[in-house]
């Protein structure tokens, strides 16, 4: 969650939860088992995960962000986002490169390097 709100910030884009909703969507159609079990249900406007707003919400209540449709972060939440990212590039390198290049996320946002993958 925290490199979707990274990634689309970056981009330009409002950070709305049925989009990161969407995201966890298509990694599940892509079989990446590695972000876990998000909830998604369909609404009118798209999916929609109260896992996703549950971590804006997180946001929010932390001084991170100052609204939730969308998502207006500061510039404590591209930090705390960052380290989250950097984190997960430590712990779990490989996961992090399937999700980058199934969502086509740039890894230069990280601090970090990710290793890369070695060919078989």
């Amino acid at each position: 969650m925290a490199y979707a709100i990274l990634t689309t910030i970056k981009a330009g884009r409002p950070v709305l939860i049925e989009d990161v909703s969407s995201l966890f969507a298509k990694l599940r159609q892509e079989n990446i088992a590695a972000v876990g079990n998000v909830a998604l249900r369909r609404t009118p406007r798209g999916l929609y995960s109260e896992d996703v707003e549950a971590f804006f919400g997180r946001l929010l209540a932390g001084g991170f962000a100052t609204a939730r449709g969308p998502l207006h972060p500061n510039e404590n939440d591209m930090t705390l986002c960052t380290e989250i990212v950097n984190e997960e590039s430590q712990s779990h390198p490989e996961a992090l490169l399937q999700v980058a290049q199934v969502l086509g996320f740039d890894l230069s946002l990280l601090t970090n390097r990710v290793p890369q993958s070695r060919p078989a």
